[in-house]
Parts: structure tokens; sequence; C-alpha cells
């Protein structure tokens, strides 16, 4: 097993003698010698890159998709009608769409890989009992870095000397910074509560210390919530499926309009050319061509007014989701990151009361209280508890 992934998931209330020895390193750091050793074992300290399928795959898939597909077919038709500029158009509205959501697209992409930018560039490090400031790619697990007022934190890494305050809100959301300081045994087991751990991608408001890095690159915290970010499976949106099934409705209506129109033409006394040539102009009328660039326009349009916002999204038919929403179940992070829930107020049929206190520390008073009867009978079914994040 090699450094890194020893040092991935380290056990908090390991004492930090045995916690350094682990890492085979020292608070005076490593050597550079044994660094750039470890970075040839290991790999640099960055984010993992998704593997983008080709842009001709991708434009490909645009002229495939299940509308683009009755276009075309409108468009063969409309040629063999002899209406070669009717189907001339059509085709350059299908390859124009193609491009415009190939880029749309290209471009939310490019903004997931936003989230290596919470990495600082430099860092000061460690080496040969001296300090240097070195290319944050260039960390390796066992290294001693330098963190003050103003850093960013590189790598996920425990503490072994000093004192800072940190923003977490990149990982957690949680506004207001958190202290971080040297312990020798933490008894915390979660990264999120541990007072000596500092996380990649956060930021140091306050303080210095020095920390020893036990994870970098796609081990971090960071990058495992990247690598969520890239492998989760593509599934079909509701648009998508509502799109394609669309396409065969109109597929089916034109042919069956057509296919009518032949014989009714012919026993109405047209020759039979010119109740073909009619019939595949009432089946290229059914084809609404200006509706799939309606569609890519409209989207575009929500995935510019969300990424405003600071919203990533990675494909044009996931903003549609949103305006399929009809419930958001949500909660404060504090719930999230420190697994506790704080009763505010009791609201009962009577009236409402206020209601001190935080987690499940039997502490707090009840005040503003409207309602007559106590507020330990108000806990009923029927009743209403407003909680929120600890």
């Amino acid at each position: 097993m090699s450094t890194n992934q020893a040092g991935a998931e380290p056990d908090l209330r390991e004492p930090r003698p045995a916690f350094l020895r682990r890492l085979r390193t020292t608070e005076a750091g490593l050597s550079q010698r044994e660094a750039e050793r470890r970075l040839l074992a290991n790999g640099p300290n960055q984010l993992p890159q998704e593997v983008h399928e080709s842009w001709l795959a991708a434009v490909l898939a645009q002229l495939v998709h299940p509308l683009a597909l009755v276009l075309w077919a409108a468009a063969g038709l409309s040629l063999a009608a002899g209406t070669a500029a009717l189907s001339a158009a059509i085709v350059l509205v299908i390859v124009l769409n193609a491009v415009f959501s190939f880029t749309q697209e290209r471009q939310a992409q490019r903004a997931v890989a936003a989230l290596g930018a919470l990495l600082p560039r430099s860092v000061r490090v460690v080496r040969d009992g001296r300090a240097r400031e070195v290319d944050a790619r260039t960390l390796v697990v066992g290294d001693v870095v330098l963190v003050e007022e103003g850093d960013g934190i590189s790598a996920d890494a425990r503490i072994v000397d000093g004192a800072v305050d940190v923003d977490m809100s990149a990982l957690t959301g949680e506004s207001a910074p958190v202290s971080r300081f040297a312990i020798d045994r933490s008894l915390e087991t979660s990264w999120m509560a541990a007072p000596d751990v500092l996380l990649s991608g956060t930021l140091c408001t306050a303080g210095s210390a020095r920390a020893v890095i036990y994870a970098t690159g796609g081990l971090t915290e960071l990058g495992r919530i990247a690598a969520l970010s890239q492998h989760q499976h593509r599934a079909p949106s509701p648009l998508e499926r509502q799109v394609r099934s669309v396409a065969w409705l109109i597929a089916a209506v034109g042919v069956v309009v057509g296919g009518a129109f032949m014989p009714l033409g012919i026993v109405a006394g047209l020759p039979a050319r010119d109740a073909f040539l009619f019939a595949i102009g009432l089946l290229v009328a059914n084809v609404p061509e200006g509706l799939l660039p309606t569609i890519t326009l409209a989207l575009a349009a929500g995935v510019r007014s969300l990424a405003r916002r600071g919203s990533i999204v990675r494909r044009l038919s996931a903003v549609e989701v949103l305006g399929s929403t009809s419930v958001i179940c949500t909660d404060k992070t504090g719930t999230l990151t420190r697994s506790e829930m704080s009763i505010e107020r009791v609201m009962t049929a009577s009236g409402s009361a206020r209601v001190t206190g935080v987690g499940y520390a039997p502490e707090g008073q009840v005040q503003d209280a409207e309602a007559k009867k106590p507020v330990r009978g108000a806990l009923r079914a029927e009743d209403i508890v407003v909680l929120s994040g600890g």
C-alpha cells in the first residue's frame, strides 16, 4: 500500500506520534529527495480530471437527437418532393442547433472544472528543515505545510502546532469560520468535527499553524466531491423523455396523415405523382421545424440564469428538472455536519412559544409563550414543530 493510500483515511483518535510514524514523517517535514520520490510514486496533488468524449462524438449526439431525426426525415422527404430550398433550410436548423447545444454543454462542463480553482497555486512547506515555497501540485503525504492568515489549504492535513480559524463554506455551506488547533489526540471520528483537521479547498482567515498532510489529490474530501460530479450515471431527464415521446407522436401523425391522403387523392382523381407529392407536403407540414431550436434556446437561457447565481449545470436538459420539481426537501447544513437539531418554536392551535437551547442538551427556556397549555402537552401528532440545524 502506498503512503498516499495509507494516509487517505486517518484514525482521528490516533495519538500524534503514532500518526507521524504511520506517515513516515516528522514535525520537521520531509527531505526534498523523499518528497520527490513520493510525488513520483503517488502522483501530483490535483483533482482528478474528467475524460470528456471527443467533440465529434458530442456533435453527432446532437445530430441524432430524437426530434432531430424527425427533422432529418422531413428534410429527405422535402428533397424527394422537389423542394430543395425547404430541405436545405431544415438541415441548416438541425446543424445550427447541434453546434449551439454542443457549445453550451462544453461551457457547463468547464464550469464543473472550476472546482480546481479552489486550490492555491503555491504553498509554503518545510523540507530539509527549511521553509520554502513550492508548487501546490508537488505536495505529498507527510509534507509539513505552514498555514497563515489568507492562505488556502491545498490538501487534507492535521495540525501539529498552532491554531487557526478556517472558512469551510466551500465544503459545508456554513459562512462562520471555525477554529482549528493542535491536539495530541482527538475524540471525534468525523473529519468535519475534528478540531485539528484542515481540509483542501478551505481558507485560513486568522492565526498560523503547522500541519502534516495525510491526503492529496483525489483522496481529499474535495477530491471525492469532484469525483461524485464526474462519475454520476447519466439518465435521461424528464424533458428528454417527453421530447422523445413527442418525436414519435409527430412521426406517427405525419405518416398516418400522409399515408391516408395517398389513396384518397387517387380516388379523387389526382395523378399518382401529384397525390404522392401532396402527401409528402402534409407530412412535412406536421413537423415543427422551430421546436428543437426553441427548446435549446430556452434551456440555454436557464443555464445562464443559474450560472449568474453561482449554480453549476452540466447538461442543458437538466435545467428542466428544476421546473418539474414540486417539493424540495432541504435542511440547514448544521444538521448535516453536526448531526444535531434544535427546537426553535412550538406552534399549537392556541398559539406559539419560542424555545431556547441548542442540540440535545437538556437546557433552555420557553419564551414568548402564547399558548395556554403547557409546552410538553403540545408535542402531539397534529401540532407543528419548527426545527433548525444545530
